[in-house]
């Protein structure tokens, strides 16, 4: 596949390769002139040359005819993307046809460059193009397109060979306009990008193919469950490409995100195997490649259908060491739930100094790789809970527990920070954990000593990080 993906870029000419780099100047030149409470509102980041470029290389489109759809389009980058490296084949398409979608009406213009500049490609190569934008909201056009009614029937349903993504990255409210409208085609999503990547699949025609570039999150969790459902039974997952930087990917905007990039086919055939790659940012030319089952990306018997990201040989052995641990935290009686203390809504029962009518208060920063260290430095974090009867519901008896912070990065030693909670260290007869931090307990008491000893060693382990990390 690497061969494969070297040969084509020497296949360009001086003159395509030129073309990337000069809708990459209209990036660089819309992006000085955007309005960023206009951009976060849109959840607009725009696609940098290399990124475009390694997104295109990935799909096959093999037909005399390639119908592009790129949603949230911007200046047209991954179009363009595409144009260059279909023209740069031995074997190239008799017709290109793009239509792009781009809601903000100030970008229209440096799409019709983009066009122009494409169209110029292609008559080099004797390849036809026509190019189609489409100044309207993606969401709420292609329901008018999918709606199974008498005036949608009235359209022509379009049947892209291909779509190439970077959807917008917003989170949608429950009584939002686009969430109902995404709920008209049986679509349930939290987040914009995850909408419009599940209407690109419904737009594309059998086995049409999808690359988009989105954050890693629809991968694990249980607002992606429904998206992952539908996926998964739609899409035959063919390649996870994650970047080992979080800040590499879109680091014009100075984005901190998680990103991954996906291909896919229209097809409910189920793939033997899933290829991943990885590398450190866009621009690396050291791509690490690793063929896994596709059984070991998405496990048979998981209900959640995580998508699990198995990097190398090190990563299968993770995988089948973690199959080996059954056990369910029912079946060992145990509970876990969010610390009841929220901090800014309990500002007025919060002490930096424990004193008088006053309990422990445990913040993350008190949490350690195996051990508490409370009270924490003066003036960062408060200590302490006024004991009143306003904050008995914000209490838990002091026993023994097992704290995990809530949050980390993937930059950190460990992504799970898990410590014994020791009561004999601790005065009173309770204590306050803020809502940053989960807390194991049976039934809302305290566990064995044991038990949570045992259960921190685990949770803190080189071989349950390894494994976490996948997901």
């Amino acid at each position: 596949m690497i061969d494969e993906i070297a040969s084509r870029s020497e296949a360009l000419s001086k003159q395509d390769a030129d073309l990337l780099d000069r809708v990459d100047f209209l990036r660089l030149d819309a992006g000085r002139k955007q309005d960023r409470n206009r951009q976060a509102e849109l959840g607009q980041f725009f696609t940098p040359a290399p990124v475009a470029r390694l997104m295109a290389s990935m799909l096959t489109c093999r037909s005399s005819t390639v119908h592009i759809l790129d949603a949230g389009a911007g200046v047209g980058s991954l179009f363009a993307a595409c144009v260059t490296d279909l023209c740069g084949r031995e074997k190239r398409p008799q017709k290109i046809c793009v239509t792009a979608y781009e809601i903000d009406e100030s970008l229209l213009p440096y799409i019709q460059d983009t066009f122009r500049l494409c169209r110029s490609v292609c008559e080099r190569v004797g390849v036809a193009f026509v190019g189609d934008v489409r100044q309207k909201d993606f969401i709420a056009d292609s329901v008018e397109v999918l709606q199974d009614t008498l005036f949608s029937n009235e359209r022509e349903k379009p049947a892209y060979t291909c779509a190439i993504l970077n959807p917008p990255y917003r989170k949608i409210q429950t009584q939002s306009v686009e969430r109902k409208l995404l709920q008209i085609l049986g679509i349930e999503s939290s987040n914009l990008y995850a909408g419009f990547l599940a209407i690109a699949t419904q737009l594309l025609a059998p086995f049409g193919e999808l690359v988009a570039i989105t954050p890693r999150s629809f991968c694990n969790g249980p607002y992606f469950k429904h998206f992952r459902q539908r996926f998964l039974q739609t899409m035959s997952l063919q390649r996870l490409h994650v970047f080992d930087a979080r800040d590499k990917a879109f680091r014009d905007d100075a984005v901190l995100q998680e990103n991954i990039i996906l291909h896919a086919v229209k097809s409910t055939e189920v793939p033997k195997y899933v290829t991943i790659s990885s590398s450190t940012g866009p621009m690396d030319n050291v791509v690490l490649v690793h063929n896994v089952g596709y059984e070991q990306i998405v496990h048979p018997k998981d209900p959640q259908l995580f998508i699990r990201i198995v990097q190398d040989s090190f990563s299968q052995e993770v995988t089948e060491h973690m199959a080996l641990f059954q056990t369910s935290l029912e079946e060992l009686g145990l509970n876990v739930s969010t610390g009841r203390v929220v901090d800014f809504r309990a500002q007025d029962a919060l002490r930096y100094e424990l004193g008088a009518n006053t309990i422990p208060l445990l913040f993350p920063m008190h949490v350690g790789y195996g051990s508490i260290i409370w009270p924490g430095s003066k003036g960062k974090k408060p200590n302490a809970l006024v004991d009143s009867l306003e904050t008995k519901g914000l209490q838990v008896p002091n026993n023994y527990y097992v704290l995990v912070k809530r949050f980390s990065t993937k930059e950190e030693k460990k992504r799970i920070v898990a410590a014994v909670y020791d009561p004999t260290t601790m005065p009173g007869s309770s204590v306050g954990f803020e809502n940053h931090l989960n807390y194991f307990h049976c039934n809302g008491k305290g566990i064995s000593p044991t038990l949570a000893k045992g259960l921190a060693a685990y949770l803190n382990s080189t071989l349950v990080d390894s494994y976490f990390r996948q997901f």
